[in-house]
């Protein structure tokens, strides 16, 4: 299926704020100006803020020292399911803040208690930081979802883009160790394999709102020289499949580079016995998910991820 209007509309509309304010793509522009201008874009096109009962930014006890968090309580009676989530940007961009509406929107619609996690960005901090800080974030969920007025027998994990291959990485680690139990892992146009060797990245790899080009330079912030792009945790959508991997929904956009890792993530989850949804959305980009108030005919697709976070918080 060619590109939905909506979506060529929302291209057009993303070129020419770009041209106006002097910005190009992320691999020409560098990190921190790549990420003023990420700032910038989200708050001029932020939807109205879903109202909460209660939002506040705190601090995680990772690792690497504390990192900041924001927990969304929704106006629900508790205890709620908790959902840990982690924003996209490529593991260089990106933030709690520049995902807000995200995390709101998921805190309402489930309901949920949701905690916002940041973590380290590169090229600052490469693979494993993130991992690290993603795995801390977990472990620090679990043993206070109870204080947060949630149930620690209802914890998901999710994340858009860079975010759904670093809850897949957590999920991993997770199931290899033997906990914490997550109950459900969501995967909203997931980067799962940082090889860039499937079709989909050069089918879409230009003029499709994510760029082949990006892609590597993203993949080289992370990376630098330290580590392969075929580790597992670098690429969960490589095998092996480890026992104790949770259910697991995929999002996914037909017209995304990264489609074709997702599709084939969600293949070696089901051959290896994991309960595993997928969601393909005709003629709609990367990323779709977070656009969806730009983007009229990418709302009916997010219907699917509410469904799946209802049902996991049911128990």
């Amino acid at each position: 299926m060619p590109l939905h209007p909506d979506s060529v509309a929302f291209l057009d509309a993303a070129e020419a704020w770009r041209a106006e304010n002097g910005y190009g793509t992320w691999d020409t522009m560098g990190a921190e100006r790549s990420r003023r201008a990420l700032r910038e874009g989200i708050a001029l096109g932020r939807p109205p803020k879903a109202d909460m009962a209660r939002v506040e930014d705190c601090a995680i006890p990772a690792r690497s020292g504390p990192r900041p968090c924001r927990i969304y309580v929704p106006h629900a009676a508790g205890p709620l399911p908790v959902v840990l989530y982690f924003h996209g940007g490529g593991y260089v961009i990106g933030g709690i803040e520049e995902s807000d509406h995200e995390t709101r929107r998921i805190a309402e619609r489930t309901p949920a208690v949701v905690v916002s996690a940041s973590y380290r960005l590169g090229p600052e901090h490469r693979f494993p930081a993130a991992v690290e800080d993603g795995l801390d974030a977990l472990d620090w969920v679990a043993a206070s979802a109870a204080a947060l007025g949630g149930d620690p027998d209802r914890i998901m994990v999710g994340g858009t883009s860079a975010g759904g291959g670093l809850t897949a990485a957590v999920c991993r680690l997770a199931a290899e160790r033997g906990g914490p139990a997550v109950a459900l892992a969501y995967l909203l146009c997931p980067w799962l394999d940082l090889t860039l060797t499937l079709p989909s990245v050069d089918e879409f790899g230009e003029g499709f709102g994510l760029d082949r080009s990006e892609l590597h330079w993203f993949t080289d912030c992370y990376l630098g020289a330290g580590a392969g792009a075929d580790d597992p945790l670098v690429s969960p959508a490589r095998p092996p499949v480890p026992t104790g991997t949770p259910p697991t929904l995929l999002l996914v956009a037909e017209c995304d580079p990264l489609r074709d890792e997702a599709l084939a993530y969600a293949e070696r989850l089901k051959a290896a016995g994991v309960l595993a949804g997928l969601h393909l959305a005709p003629g709609l980009l990367h990323a779709f998910n977070v656009n969806a108030h730009l983007v009229p005919e990418a709302a009916e697709h997010l219907v699917p991820l509410d469904a799946a976070l209802r049902q996991a918080a049911a128990g």
